[in-house]
């Protein structure tokens, strides 16, 4: 029986030698999420950046408002997964060599989130970047969890601690996601659909330039 303890507390060792405590913080008076106490914290024009390093990671937050030049309409729950399926895609494009896995819709007490991880290889071993992406209150935050494939043993326990420490400070319903007249571009996110028919549209005008100008040679 000591023999036992004795084995299950060598493998605990590391983890009790450099895990840090996470406690509770209210990044505004909507959502809270647990941080190592060194955080840091910038307010900037109405955006707020957190930062922390962890024991096996890097913990990454921002909250956006919403804002005429760049937030669509969200009026509709279809609206809002487009919205993040389109934040996704930003993400993507910014890193040509990343790769996007573990999408996923989840709920937050009564409001809808994404999930997905972004992983690249640098050739000097890969970085996982775990991402969840919320709408709320007039506002995106942006929870980020990045940690070296080496670590991944203990940097994924706590990864999956710090995203379950995400939580709202009080009640809120979906209707508390879709976004507010004069804080948007006035128009609703762009579907698949609707960008396949302006492409086509597009197509069909350039073929009928084309077509008109070569019969104005053959004239």
């Amino acid at each position: 029986m000591k023999a036992n303890f004795l084995i299950v507390l060598f493998y605990l060792f590391p983890i009790l030698l450099f895990a840090q405590e996470f406690k509770p913080y209210n990044i505004d008076d909507s959502v809270q999420v647990s941080l190592p106490a060194d955080f840091k914290r910038v307010d900037t024009l109405g955006q707020t950046q957190i930062t922390a390093r962890t024991s096996f990671g890097f913990i990454q937050i921002s909250k956006q408002p919403d804002n005429n030049h760049s937030t669509p309409d969200i009026e509709k729950v279809k609206h809002l997964n487009r919205y993040y399926n389109d934040f996704i895609k930003r993400i993507s494009a910014s890193s040509k060599q990343g790769i996007i896995s573990n999408k996923k819709d989840t709920l937050l007490g009564n409001l809808r989130v994404k999930d997905f991880t972004l992983s690249i290889d640098s050739g000097s071993g890969k970085q996982y970047r775990n991402f969840r992406i919320l709408h709320e209150n007039r506002a995106t935050y942006t929870f980020q969890y990045l940690y070296q494939d080496m670590h991944s043993q203990y940097a994924v326990p706590e990864s999956e601690s710090f995203f379950k420490s995400i939580n709202l400070t009080k009640p809120a319903t979906v209707n508390s996601q879709f976004t507010k007249e004069g804080t948007t571009t006035g128009k609703a996110p762009a579907s698949n659909t609707k960008i396949y028919i302006i492409a086509a549209a597009i197509g069909i005008i350039l073929l009928g330039l084309l077509i008109f100008r070569r019969k104005r040679k053959t004239e």
